[in-house]
């Protein structure tokens, strides 16, 4: 009943129409595991593996198989009698059934080997999933936050060109009455131009941003909201550090291969190892000859084979795969090392980011009062056209520095989440 309740609570949203449709990050994060090509491409990748059992479990079951024949034959003979040779013929129609039935007793260990080495495959399949889901998710907070810091940006950006536009009117009129000279006003056309110019390096940027959006989640931007609460990230470094060397997709990946290449071993020495198996056979013919018109017969057999000299392949196969089993065990040991300094980067990236943030919006309150107290002075002839244009400069690079702040705490606390191996669907969409 779950399930049902499910659909019918999603059912306004899914059929609501999308005019006038507000996005949270947690919608985008939805509909990017839902309908990302990548995470299907690897979804389908662990339905494959799977397959990879159910042919290993095989080999422990019987394999039986049914042939047989039909046609014509005329077969001419000749017979000396009293009265001379006399030709007989006979129009034949041979039919031949055959049904065999096999099954493997023990082969080296060999089955074993595969049923381990399949087991080994899915897992890391599973982890390979895990480890792209991480990466689509990041990637959605990256394009999420990327549209709505270039938004803001280029809302900054507006803002500063209108202002900087009056100015130059009031410059001008300034300059009608004698009160300013035209360098004021060169002044603040180039700031107006400098302006502009940036405010088309914003808009591209934004587009390249909504490209990126639209790429990842499937769908353009509609109305973003800003991001609310940062998730739950693990309170200290160390904290951090164990839940990455206990879940990490990519560690557990490397873990699997290791299996697999222990599974390699088994499967390589059993060329070395005796084989016996059990065959059954039925057969039956008829036709088969004109004195032998119907034969059936039936045998049960026990193989056995031991190889005793096959040029030293097998031993060099079972050599090879014991160093690939060292080769694995180091690439382990290595991605451990690489995720332990990608938690530490991004746990210090994270705390550098609030930090930065905090003294952004220092910087924004003390640059506002800065412009304020520059365009009084200005009034009383303290101060020029130049020093109001770098106080309004400064306290617009304030707040882009703010906006970009913003965003880069956001995609910090997410990519620590990422770097633990935690980053999922649901602790993704959980909040402090």
């Amino acid at each position: 009943m779950k399930p049902l309740f499910a659909l019918l609570a999603l059912a306004p949203v899914l059929l609501a129409p999308r005019a006038g449709f507000a996005e949270t990050l947690e919608d985008a994060l939805v509909a990017a595991h839902a309908n990302n090509p990548n995470l299907e491409e690897a979804r389908l990748a662990l339905r494959a593996a799977r397959e990879d059992r159910t042919q290993a479990m095989a080999a422990y079951l019987p394999s039986v198989g049914v042939s047989g024949s039909a046609g014509m034959q005329s077969v001419d003979s000749e017979t000396e009698t009293i009265f001379g040779p006399q030709t007989t013929q006979a129009d034949l129609e041979p039919t031949t059934t055959s049904a065999q039935v096999t099954q493997q007793l023990f082969t080296g260990f060999r089955r074993s080997g595969q049923a381990r080495l399949a087991d080994a495959t899915i897992t890391g399949a599973r982890e390979s999933l895990r480890s792209r889901e991480q990466d689509v998710l990041l990637a959605t907070v990256n394009a999420y936050v990327g549209v709505l810091r270039d938004q803001e940006i280029v809302r900054l950006r507006e803002e500063h060109v209108e202002s900087l536009g009056r100015l130059l009117a009031g410059t001008r009129r300034r300059l009608d009455v004698g009160e300013v000279s035209r360098t004021d006003v060169a002044q603040a056309q180039t700031r107006l131009a400098g302006a502009r110019a940036a405010l088309a390096r914003s808009r591209a940027e934004l587009e390249a941003s909504q490209a990126r959006y639209i790429a990842i989640i499937g769908r353009p931007p509609q109305a973003l909201t800003p991001v609310a609460a940062l998730p739950l990230t693990p309170p200290t470094l160390e904290e951090a550090v164990h839940q990455a060397d206990t879940r990490h997709p990519d560690l557990a990946q490397a873990q699997s291969q290791e299996a697999a290449a222990r599974a390699q071993v088994t499967i390589a020495r059993s060329a070395l190892l005796p084989q016996i198996s059990l065959v059954g056979r039925a057969d039956e013919n008829r036709d088969f000859s004109t004195t032998e018109p119907h034969r059936e017969s039936s045998s049960a057999v026990a193989q056995f084979t031991m190889p005793l000299f096959e040029g030293g392949y097998a031993r060099s196969r079972t050599r090879q795969s014991r160093l690939n089993v060292g080769r694995a065990e180091a690439r382990t040991e290595a991605q451990r090392r690489e995720i332990v300094a990608d938690v530490t980067a991004s746990w210090g990236n994270l705390t550098a980011s609030r930090a930065v943030l905090t003294a952004a919006n220092e910087q924004v309150e003390a640059s506002a009062i800065a412009v304020e107290g520059a365009e009084r002075e200005r009034g009383l002839g303290l101060r020029s056209t130049l020093d109001v244009l770098d106080a309004e400069e400064e306290a617009r690079n304030a707040l882009i520095g703010r906006a970009r702040a913003n965003a880069d705490v956001v995609i910090a606390a997410y990519a620590l989440l990422a770097a633990t191996g935690a980053l999922t669907l649901e602790t993704a969409t959980a909040r402090n």
